[in-house]
């Protein structure tokens, strides 16, 4: 995975549990990059971001989460964590309850009524056969960017959605083209999760 696919997936979503048009900070920026030389996996990442919304929402006091930063202790604690389960690397033993959580997305996708997700969802399907949760969450965060792509492609509307995000986002003329570019894609991303109800691909939900 690139160094920009993987900002992508971070910064979608990040606006898909923030669930409002955003744009990332420099201080964001230079997080997600630190991340991505340190070799942190993205569901890692991702994992970490939903974990820090989760407890956000389940709170008696919920914050106003509107930057990466707050996710930043999660995100080196969740690594420290795999990097101690994964000593002993391929011979370690399978992890327990990876196939259910599988087969469950699987349904999931195919309860949304696309004949995409419903595709998708025969190709989760075939996961079931992974015995490495890791294996796993990496190959779901790829078939979910395959999955949103193809819808995104296929949408009537897109130059419309495209337009009221740009609008919402408000002034953009600061971004350079590149940034701009995947601010508009994340949430573009966001939008289209939330207009189909397409589950989030992952077995940590």
């Amino acid at each position: 995975m690139s160094a920009s696919e993987y900002f992508l997936e971070i910064e979608a979503r990040f606006a898909e549990r923030r669930g409002t048009p955003f744009i990332l900070s420099a201080k964001d920026w230079a997080l997600m990059k630190k991340w991505h030389e340190e070799g942190i996996p993205l569901p890692v990442v991702i994992e970490a971001i939903d974990t820090v919304f989760e407890k956000n929402e389940t709170s008696g006091r919920r914050k106003t989460i509107s930057s990466l930063n707050y996710c930043k202790h999660a995100v080196k604690d969740l690594w420290e964590e795999r990097k101690a389960m994964a000593v002993g690397g391929e011979s370690s033993a399978p992890e327990e309850g990876a196939e259910e959580l599988v087969l469950a997305l699987a349904n999931d996708l195919d309860a949304v009524g696309l004949d995409a997700a419903s595709a998708m969802a025969a190709r989760v399907r075939e996961l079931a056969k992974e015995r490495s949760v890791p294996k796993i969450e990496e190959r779901l965060i790829e078939l979910e960017h395959e999955l949103i792509e193809h819808v995104i492609a296929t949408l009537p509307d897109v130059a419309e959605l495209r337009a009221e995000i740009l609008r919402a986002l408000g002034d953009t003329s600061r971004l350079d083209e590149a940034t701009r570019v995947r601010t508009e894609e994340a949430n573009l991303r966001r939008v289209v999760r939330e207009r189909f109800e397409l589950p989030r691909m992952t077995l940590f939900r």
